[in-house]
């Protein structure tokens, strides 16, 4: 368990977080919600700042304690790059490297960080994108450049068998001060690697609080659209609508089918959100808006609701636990209902989905994507719905114990900040 702070009014640690995205990212801004609200309590009075994607959007939605810095992916390719790339040169040869780090905002607030904490759903993963990886390898290589002690906060790392994934892997993950796998599949990932610095931890999201203002916010959100309890919600992803039409399947199309079974079947109120948003955008890996949209505008149904709020990583765990049953794609959506003590059924894409579900013995609710259709989904989801208070059950039993393991994270990040304030 955590200690109490280390610091000082007089010293305040720097705390810097890459890979969160509050008004897109629903899952990192969920972790890094959780480390807003923990970290004063175990290390005492800090700063926190957070490089993002999307600096002018998060500039509305990340808690008032918090500094916002740029760092889109042009940036970071230049002048982040060049910037790090001369300070670990100037320090190769004895010099600080500190003028040129001041040269841009992020690479001032990582030089300047006590700690780097990386808090990305997943990284160095076999079955991705090119482009993603030099997104990973850029997003932990420059902080290492600058000098800056990285942990890798609770996520799903591997495997490690694609040759340029593993040659990046290897490069990177051993210079980490930690890497805390989310679960044992990816715990093996990184022992196979050989990473000494690897160590279990579930993830920070399930330390995240709902609070009341959130609660009254759901509460008042769903009376205004007349969602009619139980009601089931739905949170698909564009990112598995994705890889399902790469096997010819159409997602959308199975998902309608699905409420129209809920609808006619279980005659059940359905609720339908975008779990990662940006208004206003077309469809993408961080916005499920216009997918949701597109559902709900092929349902001609007083009882299916749209809801096209950007809600914020509370509020849409109120949301969450407020249903009876979730159907999702969207990994953080299904840790707030585990979080909440809802029943989910997950249509996934990676091991990152089971190796969580396996804390709680239920495994079994998952659907891997190449697998889908309608008539399993129509079938799981019953099977789902007529065993909600076992499914409750087992996840009550196993969360005190998930939570345990989450605070994990926090021990790792007091004993670095301790580390660094002997020397």
């Amino acid at each position: 368990m955590t200690s109490p702070g280390l610091t000082t009014p007089e010293r305040e640690a720097r705390v810097a977080m890459v890979g969160a995205a509050f008004s897109a990212n629903k899952g990192a801004a969920s972790m890094a919600q959780a480390l807003v609200d923990r970290l004063p309590e175990v290390i005492g009075v800090c700063r926190i700042e957070i490089l993002t994607t999307y600096p002018r959007e998060d500039l509305h939605e990340v808690p008032q304690a918090v500094q916002i810095v740029s760092l889109r992916p042009r940036e970071l390719v230049f002048p982040v790059l060049p910037i790090a790339l001369l300070v670990a040169l100037a320090r190769g040869v004895g010099a600080s490297g500190r003028w040129f780090a001041g040269l841009h905002p992020a690479t001032r607030s990582l030089f300047r960080a006590d700690v780097v904490l990386d808090v990305a759903g997943i990284s160095f993963a076999d079955g991705r994108s090119f482009p993603i990886l030099v997104y990973n390898v850029l997003m932990t290589g420059v902080p290492l450049l600058l000098g800056a002690p990285v942990i890798k906060c609770s996520q799903a790392v591997g495997p490690f068998r694609s040759r340029f994934n593993r040659i990046a892997a290897r490069m990177l993950l051993p210079r980490l001060r930690a890497v805390l796998t989310r679960g044992e599949r990816t715990h093996q990932h990184a022992v196979e690697l050989g990473l000494v610095n690897a160590q279990r931890a579930d993830d920070l999201a399930f330390l995240m609080e709902v609070t009341v203002a959130a609660s009254d916010s759901v509460r008042a959100l769903l009376s205004e659209r007349g969602v009619d309890a139980p009601f089931v919600l739905i949170a698909p992803s564009s990112v598995v609508r994705s890889y399902a039409a790469d096997r010819g399947l159409d997602y959308a199309n199975i998902i309608v089918e699905l409420i129209r079974s809920i609808r006619e079947e279980q005659d059940l109120d359905v609720v339908i959100v975008a779990h990662s948003a940006r208004p206003g955008r077309p469809e993408s890996r961080m916005n499920d808006l216009p997918l949701c949209a597109e559902i709900h505008a092929a349902l001609d149904d007083a009882g299916t609701h749209l809801i096209d709020a950007n809600l914020r990583p509370a509020e849409l765990r109120a949301l969450i636990g407020a249903s009876d049953t979730l159907i999702t794609s969207r990994f953080h959506a299904m840790i707030s209902a585990l979080a909440t003590e809802t029943p989910v059924l997950v249509v996934g894409w990676s091991h990152k989905y089971e190796e969580v579900l396996s804390e709680f013995d239920l495994t079994e609710l998952t659907v891997p994507y190449d697998r889908l259709d309608a008539a399993t989904l129509i079938r799981r989801f019953d099977d789902v719905w007529s065993q909600r208070s076992i499914i409750t059950e087992r996840i009550t039993d196993g969360l005190p114990r998930v939570r345990t393991s989450a605070e994990v994270n926090l021990d790792a990040i007091r004993r670095e900040l301790d580390v660094r304030s002997r020397r």
